[in-house]
């Protein structure tokens, strides 16, 4: 008996049938097989926390059962496909026994034997924290495109070994351009957007931060596919290796476009109010307003504030008084404070709404 027993071939315990459900009972995924009646010959314990059905009560039963009649007819396309011989990969929503859903990945696996279709595999893998993850990416990367759009904002990256540029949704509404349209590529030859006057500047600008690793803080100014111009303010800052060898240049672009413009109405605006201040204050019938401010002002401050609102620069100030700019500037501080107010603008008008004395 006992040498009957040692002349039987050692089997492993994974080469019984028992053994192989253990292991696969073992996987973290759904693993069934069907058979070309769709009946089932195969399941794991995986099932039960999927559909609350033991292994047991699946097999024999038609994948009808196991599905219900609504995802089995969102899955019978890819269940004729697996019969067709197609491997099938897709995602899909599953109820649990509770009532709440989980997101999974289904792959069908054909079962083919000398060009038959005897089958199909199929794997169920939980995604619901990856779904999660890129529901949370999808939903930064949408904020994200508002924050740009609201701040006219775009970025880019600039990956140097394989010449690829990303772009920003934000990037493409300021140029005006479709993402479609743009290729991928920087070339530095083809700068067709930026203004003719503008491009010397912007490729001096990128080949220093590479040539130099030191940030570009620089504007220029695009033509959009439209004719419009528009005045871009640019940061870039590149990113290399250990040994110094360049790889990215990432940046941002802003359209200050708006901003440039209001800042030239308000130094217009400044300007005919020191004009309309100097012609005042050579006029004979302007009375002095050097008595009116003195309880808050002293004589030189009233008189570097007479001399802004004739239109006069720091500089140009200093240079009259033979005084340095930072004195000239700590003045001026000083008078901002004393009268209260938030701007040089705010200070002349002031200094020329002062009643006669």
């Amino acid at each position: 008996m006992v040498e009957h027993l040692q002349s039987q071939p050692h089997r492993q315990p994974s080469d019984s049938a028992e053994g192989i459900q253990a292991m696969l009972n073992a996987l973290p995924a759904l693993v069934g097989y069907w058979d070309r009646e769709l009946r089932n010959r195969m399941a794991n314990d995986a099932h039960v926390e999927f559909f609350g059905k033991t292994p047991r009560e699946i097999r024999g039963s038609h994948i009808r059962e196991l599905l219900g009649a609504e995802l089995f007819e969102k899955n019978r396309p890819h269940i004729d496909g697996a019969l067709a011989g197609e491997r099938q990969l897709f995602d899909r929503e599953i109820p649990t026994p509770s009532g709440q859903l989980r997101y999974t990945q289904t792959s069908y696996i054909p079962d083919v034997v000398e060009d038959e279709v005897r089958g199909f595999f199929v794997r169920v893998t939980a995604i619901t924290e990856r779904r999660r993850i890129e529901e949370e990416i999808e939903r930064s990367r949408a904020r994200l495109a508002e924050a740009e759009r609201v701040a006219r904002l775009g970025s880019w990256e600039w990956d140097i070994p394989s010449n690829r540029l990303t772009c920003s949704e934000g990037l493409f509404t300021i140029y005006g351009i479709a993402a479609e349209d743009f290729d991928g590529r920087y070339d530095p030859s083809n700068t067709d957007h930026v203004h003719p006057e503008d491009r010397e500047q912007v490729e001096r600008e990128m080949r220093q931060a590479i040539e130099t690793g030191a940030p570009v803080d620089f504007e220029y100014r695009i033509i959009r596919p439209d004719g419009h111009v528009r005045r871009l303010h640019s940061r870039a800052e590149l990113v290399a290796d250990a040994r110094g060898n360049p790889l990215r240049l990432t940046g941002t672009a802003q359209d200050v476009t708006e901003l440039h413009a209001a800042a030239e109405v308000l130094h217009r605006t400044a300007s005919d109010l020191g004009r309309r201040a100097a012609e005042l204050h050579r006029s004979p019938s302007r009375p002095r307003r050097d008595d009116d401010l003195t309880k808050i002002l002293t004589a030189r401050q009233i008189e570097i504030l007479a001399l802004v609102a004739e239109g006069l620069s720091n500089a140009e100030i200093a240079a009259r008084l033979y005084l340095t700019e930072s004195t000239i500037k700590w003045h001026m501080r000083k008078v901002l404070r004393a009268l209260n107010v938030a701007n040089r603008t705010q200070a002349v008008a002031r200094y020329l709404a002062v009643p006669r004395g």
